[in-house]
């Protein structure tokens, strides 16, 4: 995303001292007190292992996750080629005075060949582009460096050994992991399957996602609204969110603060799903409702609040053999919550290799001073770059990662950790882009 205060520039300001905000550093959960956000995605991660693998046509391979390690079964190119439309020559006929003149003997084109052309003394092939590099041949001089005649050609610089030709195994030798499992295929890595001619490919099957909202007071866009309702704005910023190709999302909408009528959506959607997804219903108040409903489920909480700012009353367990994600109610904390915990999880579950984005060190261009005791993420723009390569932040006006018209606006989260009492100019802080 980009700053909505234009392109950002690299700034000429020399960063001072990292200071005590550079990362999260989180205390150790006491009692019941909501547990840092560390201790949360890992006790996430072991609700339930990485969904099963299935084989699928490379064509159809765009943005899954590949279950098992790519290797090149040859290597690659498979033979020797020439890299340009040119004269294969053997630069020892070449060696003498210039210019030289060649016979030309043949041409030859990329694709099969019904027979084998041999160079021979003072002679010259013409050659193009991808065509296999004839015996005898050890150099290929681009045609505009050459100038052919009546069944001759004309050189007058001298090639080098191996000039304009790719080698057999160049780029990939045999038996070299090409793609490692785990990685999300893409444009590059798909093009790179089908070089080696697999025409399938085996992936983790897609995460069954199933999600919906708890509250009385939802609507739905464009329906009409009473006092006290508002529209279903979580809804939407969850499909957003879960909108991608490992992803099968099961959309059952919204339900009102019934205890019964929750547990019916509760149970119908961990039967169909290897993760179930609610906003809403899990702090304290008379109408929140989500952990009595995940025990009469016959199911169980494993973690019941974070401490993170905002979405503290983030709840996580299972339900069956679905894990559970139980966001807040405030559309704010569901972006925050998910993107800091949630996708995580949800890659891991899905079998990403790698499914926790890092935080970033970054220098503040700000003050602040609002300790929580909890870890803080704050919406902010990206204002350019320090001399030494650094991104330089600035919180948004009146910064708070509850209200989604900031986040529309920011660039990223400024990561304060649960122990930062405050933030100058110039200290370190940690940095999520969004």
């Amino acid at each position: 995303m980009t700053s909505p205060r234009g392109l950002p520039k690299r700034s000429s300001a020399p960063a001072r001292a990292p200071g005590p905000c550079e990362r999260p550093t989180l205390p150790d959960q006491k009692g019941g007190a909501p547990v840092p956000v560390d201790l949360a995605i890992e006790k996430g991660m072991g609700l339930r292992h990485p969904v099963s693998s299935e084989t699928i046509a490379i064509e159809n391979a765009s943005g899954r996750i590949l279950a098992r390690d790519l290797m090149a079964s040859a290597p690659l190119p498979g033979f020797d080629s020439s890299a340009m439309d040119g004269y294969a020559v053997n630069v020892e006929d070449l060696a003498g005075p210039l210019p030289a003149t060649l016979r030309l003997i043949g041409r030859i084109a990329a694709g099969p060949t019904k027979e084998e052309t041999r160079l021979e003394a003072g002679t010259a092939i013409r050659i193009l582009t991808g065509a296999p590099i004839p015996p005898g041949a050890n150099a290929v001089v681009a045609q505009e460096d050459a100038e052919p005649g009546d069944g001759n050609v004309v050189f007058s610089h001298p090639p080098r050994r191996g000039a304009n030709i790719r080698l057999r195994g160049e780029d990939v030798q045999a038996g070299t992991i090409l793609i490692e499992h785990g990685s999300q295929m893409d444009s590059r890595m798909m093009g790179l399957a089908a070089s080696t001619g697999l025409a399938q490919v085996e992936v983790f099957r897609k995460l069954r996602v199933a999600t919906f909202s708890t509250g009385s007071e939802l609507r739905q866009p464009g329906e009409a609204i009473a006092p006290g309702e508002i529209y279903n704005s979580n809804r939407y910023i969850l499909r957003g969110l879960l909108d991608q190709p490992w992803i099968d999302l099961i959309d059952l909408g919204a339900c009102h603060d019934a205890p019964d009528a929750l547990c019916a959506r509760m149970r119908e959607a961990a039967a169909q799903a290897d993760a179930v997804i609610t906003t809403g219903g899990v702090s304290v108040g008379d109408e929140d409702h989500m952990a009595e409903v995940v025990r009469r489920c016959d199911g169980t909480i494993t973690v019941a609040g974070v401490a993170i700012k905002p979405g503290k009353p983030l709840t996580l367990g299972r339900v069956g053999e679905a894990a559970y994600l139980g966001l807040p109610g405030n559309p704010g904390a569901v972006f925050t919550t998910f993107r800091v915990v949630v996708a995580g999880l949800l890659r891991a579950w899905g079998g990403v290799k790698r499914p926790m984005e890092p935080v970033r060190p970054a220098i503040a261009d700000f003050p602040w001073a609002s300790p929580s005791g909890r870890s803080t993420y704050l919406p902010a723009i990206l204002k350019g770059y320090t001399a030494n390569g650094a991104p330089l932040v600035d919180l948004l006006p009146k910064a708070n990662s509850g209200k989604l018209f900031l986040l529309s606006q920011a660039d990223g989260f400024v990561v304060l950790g649960s122990d930062c009492g405050s933030v100058m100019p110039g200290n370190t802080v940690g940095w999520l882009p969004l």
